[in-house]
Order: structure tokens, then C-alpha cells, then sequence
């Protein structure tokens, strides 16, 4: 069947399944139709740079960007590990904001320099029609005058509504507002910026029809005041909260119409009796109640009494029978641990840590009811010595990211039913184990993991060898840096030549010498991205900048390379 003679219903349905990168390359340009069908699709999908290949990112913006800007509503950019350098690429290439007429959505990803981040916050003026922004950084990559300036234009677009920063703040005597009041932003998260109440208070003021809102709280008031307003447009709110009870209070207070709290404590504990009363006196609309906070045992108290007091002072008819709101202990039964979790059912955070002995109770009059833990994705599983049998009927069957000790008890089994949605796998080798059963033990969890993407492979001892002959089908990204793992050139043709080496397309590694790299760039046929350090000779600064002068003249012109920020010796190359 020849493909023009497709309606143009079914045409926009093929390109759901067409990466928007592989829809310009493949079909724009063929015929005018076509074209306009593209166009179409761009009305309503995103231009999706993450992820992408050197090659195809170059083509795209040289090619098809320049005439097409305009039509685009949608645009995500990334600094990330497998697309070094992204950002200032694109705009090295005579690209800007203001192209992007149209633009509706924006997003940026792992914003890597600070000379990019002025460019972003220069760049944002230029887009009126922007109801959806999301930007990220690299951790390391901070500066006070980028957050000043990032949160400060937010008034300035008249039809934003949802907003994603990762803005900080370290100075007490300066606090981030906008500096025109926003009529149209509804979602605001922004889960690193510290405030206390009153700052708070002063932030939202300037957002005065604000739904939903995640930030982090740190307020270590000792009274509990009368707020001086309320906000009665907040439905949602998702916190962090280090401070004390009265300010616990004084937060609620200002909120009176919240439907939905989501609260994760990291230093306050709040006893049942204690949350009813806030609840009745100030959150009358409440009807979603998740926390997840802890507590210290001292070591005089009996465990067993005091995890029962806990529980019940949630075991009222307004937790159980009128709000049916549950609540879970979670602790190590080992003498030296004194610390005891406390959330709400169904777990509804991201991250589990397990190590130990741990024991679980709560106050669901049906222990079958709450097993299955679906809000978790991100699992990270210590060493343990001993098998645990009290967690055989606990089920994590949502698991994105796992991070795991080798070698495992068979609790983890017991528990972890399924790694069917396993995308990225850390792997920590605990103890010096021969080859044999670190194969065997990556082969297990291969076997169990078909869409795996990436592997991180971590050793403190440097005969702990990545064994090279193991197989999987999906991986791409390796990272096989350790603090004390060198790949001389006998290591690096193994890897370049192993089966998971041919379709490794990011790697990260150390060599001990800057041939190594050429010859992992030409011999890796699939590598894309090579985040490395070389270790010979030691490099300072200057030494590590003529590395990157050596690179460029044994390199092809179209490779990106640059300095990494986050290891004083490390070079990120965007190859192909």
C-alpha cells in the first residue's frame, strides 16, 4: 500500500507511534501534504530533544527548526549526561525564543552551565504565549542571582498557569518573589525553595489564584499566630516541612480550603491527637491526607509499647471510621536502630529505603488490604545478612529505579515480585566477590528485567571486574566508574568488543590513558555520549583543557567536547 494514499486521519495516527525527531527526518520535505500533516501533529505534540543523537539533533535544528519555529507549541531541551552541551548547541546554531512564536510549553532539562541559565532567563521574554514552563538543573550548577532572576519574570506572562523551578534560597536577608502579580499561574512547584511561613505568605500574595502548590517549609516558630490572610484558592498542597508544631499550625491556617495535603517531615513528629485537632479547627474541605514523618525511641523505651502508642493515637473513629485514613510503623527491630517511619495507607511516596530487620504495623483492620506498595518507583535495597521473612507479603510491583546490594538476601525476592517496569539499575558490590557470582547475580535480575535501560555497576575494590561476557538485550547506558576502577587498553577493547558494549550508546568511565578514549569512541560503533576522566597523567585544569585540545585534533569536528563540572578530571563527549 503506498503511503499517500493513507487518509490523513490515519497518517496522524502512524505519527503517534514516530519519535518527533524521526517524523522530521523521515517524512518533512517529501511533499506538501505531508507537511502540512506535520505541522498538524505539532499542534498538539511536543518537539522532544531529550535523549536524542548528536546527528539528529544537528539536522533537525540546522535543517527544520528554521522554517518551522513558528509552529511549534511544545519544545523540550536537555543538558543531560547523554546530550552534553544541548543547550548552548541550540542556540549556537542562530536559534532563539523568540522564533518559537507560538510556543505554548517548555521545558529544560539538567541546565548544565551558568552562562545557559542567563541565556534561558534572557530568552523567556520572548515567549507571551507560554502557559507551561519546567526547568531543572544539574545539582552542582548553582547561583543566586540565576534564581533571583528566574522566578522574577513569572508575572510577566499573562497566560501562564503552570510553573516548575528548581530554584533555591541561602540568603535570609533576600527572599524570591515575582515582581508583577500573576493572574494566571494556578500550579506552582517549586520542592527546593526554603521559606518560612510569613516568606511564604509574602510569595503567595503575588499568585492570588493559586490551586495547587509544592514547596518546602522551614519554620521554627514557638507560637501559634492568627494568620493575617487566607488563601482561599489553594485546593493542593505538597510539602517538605522542617519546624515545629505551632508552625505546622500557623501554615494549616492560611490554607482553610485545602481538599488535598501531602506532607513529608523530615525532623517532626505530630501524634494522631494532635493532627485531628488541626484538622477539625482549620482544614474543614480536607479529603486527601497523605504524610510520611519519623521519631526517635530513646533507648530506655520498649519498642512494642511505644509503636503501639503511636498507632493509637490514630486509632480514633475520625481516623478509622469517618476519614477511613490508616497508618502504618515501619522500623528495624535491631537494638540499635531507634528510629521509627510513620505514614499514611497507601504509601503514597516515591523512595523506600530497606536495610535490616524490619517490622511493620498498622492500624488497617485488614492486614491484606495494603501490601501492595504502587506509589514506589524508586527502591534502594542495602546489604543484609539474614533472611527476612516478615516482609514476604509486602509486593513492589512499580519499580523504576533500583539500587541494590550485592549480594541479596532472598527477602528481596519475596517482595520485589516484579521488575517488569525496571528502567535504570545501580548495582553495589558488597564485599569482594569473585566474578563467577557477580555474574550470576546481574544475570538474575537481567532475566527478570526486559526493558532495562540503563546500569550502573559500583565497586570499592578494583578486582571487582565488570564481567563483559553478560547480555542484555535493551541496555544503553553503562556507567562503570568507581573510586578505585581504572580500564586500561586490554580492559577497554573488552568492553568495545562485548555484546553489551556494541549497543552501549552512553558511557561513563575511567581510563588510564587518552588513547583509551579514541579507541572506545571508534570502537564502540553505538556510543553516542562518553562521560570519562583519564587518570594519566594526573590532570589539573590547564592539563585537563589540553586534553580537550588533543580530543578535537583526533576527534571528527562534529564531536562536542567539553569539561565536566562535576568531576574536576572528567570530559563530556556528544560524539554522533
Amino acid at each position: 500500500m503506498n503511503l499517500e494514499s493513507l487518509a490523513n486521519e490515519l497518517l496522524l495516527d502512524l505519527f503517534e507511534y514516530f519519535s518527533s525527531v524521526y517524523l522530521l527526518q523521515t517524512f518533512y520535505d517529501l511533499n506538501t501534504r505531508l507537511n502540512n500533516l506535520i505541522l498538524h501533529h505539532f499542534q498538539s505534540h511536543i518537539l522532544n530533544f531529550q535523549s536524542v543523537s548528536k546527528y539528529d539533533f544537528d539536522i533537525v535544528c540546522q535543517k527544520y527548526l528554521p522554517s518551522i519555529s513558528d509552529r511549534i507549541i511544545s519544545l523540550r531541551l536537555s543538558d543531560d549526561d547523554d546530550t552534553p552541551k544541548q543547550i548552548d548547541l541550540f542556540f549556537s546554531y542562530g536559534l532563539s525564543f523568540n522564533l518559537f512564536s507560538h510556543l505554548k510549553s517548555l521545558s529544560i532539562y539538567h541546565v548544565y552551565s551558568l552562562n545557559s541559565l542567563k541565556r534561558i532567563t534572557n530568552e523567556l521574554l520572548y515567549l507571551p504565549q507560554l502557559t507551561h514552563l519546567k526547568i531543572t538543573r544539574h545539582t552542582i550548577v548553582y547561583n543566586e542571582i540565576y534564581d533571583i532572576g528566574i522566578i522574577d519574570p513569572i508575572g510577566r506572562f499573562p497566560k501562564l498557569a503552570y510553573c516548575y523551578l528548581d530554584i533555591i534560597n541561602d540568603n535570609d536577608c533576600y527572599f524570591l518573589t515575582p515582581s508583577m502579580i500573576s493572574s494566571s499561574l494556578k500550579y506552582l512547584s517549586v520542592p527546593y525553595l526554603d521559606c518560612n511561613i510569613n516568606q511564604l505568605i509574602y510569595l503567595i500574595k503575588y499568585i492570588p489564584y493559586l490551586q495547587s502548590l509544592n514547596i518546602r517549609i522551614v519554620d521554627h516558630a514557638t507560637i501559634s499566630q492568627i494568620p493575617t490572610i487566607i488563601f482561599l484558592s489553594i485546593k493542593k498542597l505538597k510539602v517538605l516541612f522542617f519546624g515545629t508544631l505551632n508552625a505546622m499550625k500557623n501554615l494549616l491556617q492560611t490554607m482553610s480550603n485545602l481538599e488535598n495535603l501531602k506532607i513529608e517531615m523530615e525532623s517532626t513528629y505530630i501524634d494522631g491527637y494532635q493532627w485531628k485537632t488541626m484538622i477539625e479547627n482549620y482544614l474543614p474541605n480536607l479529603i486527601l491526607f497523605q504524610f510520611k514523618m519519623s521519631t526517635s525511641l530513646s533507648h530506655q523505651q520498649n519498642k512494642e509499647e511505644k509503636i503501639d502508642e503511636i498507632l493509637n493515637s490514630f486509632r480514633s473513629q475520625f481516623w478509622i471510621e469517618k476519614h477511613q485514613w490508616f497508618v502504618q510503623c515501619y522500623w528495624i527491630s535491631a537494638d540499635t536502630s531507634s528510629v521509627v517511619y510513620v505514614y499514611t495507607l497507601p504509601y503514597a511516596f516515591a523512595d523506600f529505603f530497606y536495610i535490616g530487620d524490619v517490622r511493620l504495623k498498622s492500624t488497617c483492620p485488614n492486614d491484606n488490604q495494603y501490601w501492595s506498595f504502587d506509589a514506589i518507583h524508586n527502591l534502594y535495597y542495602g546489604y543484609v545478612s539474614y533472611q527476612n521473612l516478615f516482609l514476604s507479603h509486602i509486593h513492589l510491583d512499580n519499580i523504576h529505579y533500583l539500587d541494590l546490594t550485592i549480594p541479596f538476601d532472598e527477602s528481596f525476592w519475596s517482595m520485589v515480585t516484579t521488575l517488569e517496569r525496571l528502567n535504570s539499575l545501580n548495582i553495589v558490590s558488597y564485599g569482594n566477590m569473585n566474578p563467577i557470582d557477580i555474574h550470576s547475580k546481574l544475570q538474575i535480575l537481567f532475566d527478570r528485567s526486559p526493558h532495562l535501560h540503563s546500569l550502573k555497576f559500583f565497586s570499592w575494590f578494583a578486582q571487582d571486574e565488570f564481567p563483559f561476557d553478560i547480555k542484555h538485550p535493551s541496555i544503553r547506558q553503562l556507567d562503570l566508574q568507581g573510586p578505585n576502577i581504572v580500564y586500561n587498553q586490554q580492559h577497554c577493547l573488552k568492553l568495545s568488543h562485548s555484546f553489551i558494549g556494541q549497543q552501549c550508546e552512553v558511557l561513563f568511565v575511567t581510563v588510564k590513558q587518552r588513547t583509551d578514549i579514541i579507541d572506545l569512541v571508534n570502537n564502540m560503533k553505538n556510543l553516542r555520549a562518553l562521560i570519562v576522566q583519564c587518570t594519566k597523567p594526573v590532570l589539573m585544569q590547564k592539563e585537563n583543557e589540553n586534553l580537550i585540545e588533543w580530543l578535537q585534533q583526533h576527534l571528527p569536528m562534529t564531536c562536542s567536547i567539553s569539561n565536566s563540572i562535576e568531576v574536576s578530571n572528567s570530559i563530556r563527549l556528544w560524539i554522533r
